[in-house]
């Protein structure tokens, strides 16, 4: 069953500022044996990424429960219930979850209940993938094994081999803005896949549209600015007072030894649910 991608996260365009994006890593030899907790907060959009295609995803209470996605993620969020004001989201309740990946039936448990954030869980193979986990590919959101870095070729004699390029994944989701107001909400993650440290600090990001800068929040997990190698952060930004049409986003990351700077860049289209992918942005 190919799972339709025809959900917009809207109200996580609003979230207020004790909002927090969290993450959580699940792997699939576990939940072939014991369902992993999945909390939805009404309102709000819960991101589940695998390290591979869904083929399929059930749930036994479908009226409390909408299950949207495509590729490798899954979108949850509270069913709508009628009332005499109209439909409104289900406030709490528990279901089951199950999700057909790589061949392999993983189980899980939805708890719907209070809370004011959006949340991310990942879902990996299995843990020597390590952490927070970025897709490879430029054009794909499938999840693979992170390929091993290259052996450095042996400099000539007298001839000192220049330190090898930071290596930073970087993956962005990006939806429409609401209303008049013009928010948009980035998603992000970031993963370093290089042999030092690397920062990005958030005065080293910038949001531009026609040239000018536009204000903007942003909400990390975990909350800080240097990623160590192997490390990884998922988080929101949210631009406000953007207009339809491009939106241009310039992060500038400091790899901590050498010195080195570096540019991550996305141009977006901030019309409809857009995914860019690339394994070594720069």
């Amino acid at each position: 069953m190919k799972v339709r991608l025809v959900a917009l996260l809207a109200l996580a365009l609003a979230l207020p500022a004790r909002a927090q994006v969290v993450l959580k890593t699940y792997y699939a030899e576990d939940l072939v044996k014991t369902p992993g907790l999945i909390e939805v907060s009404p309102g709000f959009t819960t991101v589940l990424d695998f390290w591979d295609t869904v083929d399929a995803a059930f749930s036994a209470k479908r009226e409390l429960l909408r299950l949207e996605g495509g590729g490798s993620r899954l979108l949850l969020s509270a069913g709508l219930q009628a009332t005499q004001a109209g439909a409104v989201p289900v406030k709490s309740g528990m279901t089951d979850l199950v999700v057909e990946v790589g061949g392999r039936t993983l189980l899980f448990t939805v708890r719907i209940g209070p809370g004011e954030y959006p949340r991310r869980y990942q879902v990996l193979l299995k843990r020597t993938q390590g952490g927070t986990y970025a897709p490879v590919g430029a054009a794909s959101t499938d999840f693979r094994e992170t390929p091993a870095l290259p052996a450095p070729s042996r400099p000539a004699q007298g001839v000192q081999a220049p330190p090898p390029e930071p290596q930073v994944a970087f993956t962005t989701t990006v939806e429409a803005p609401s209303g008049a107001d013009g928010r948009v909400s980035v998603f992000f993650t970031l993963e370093n896949r290089g042999r030092n440290p690397v920062s990005f600090a958030l005065n080293d990001l910038q949001i531009l549209q026609e040239g000018k800068p536009l204000r903007f929040e942003v909400r990390r997990d975990p909350l800080k600015a240097v990623l160590a190698p192997g490390e990884g952060q998922s988080g929101v930004i949210v631009v406000q007072g953007a207009k339809p049409g491009e939106i241009l986003l310039r992060w500038r990351g400091v790899e901590l030894g050498p010195g080195r700077s570096f540019l991550l860049e996305r141009r977006l289209l901030g019309k409809a649910l857009e995914i860019q992918v690339s394994p070594e942005g720069r």
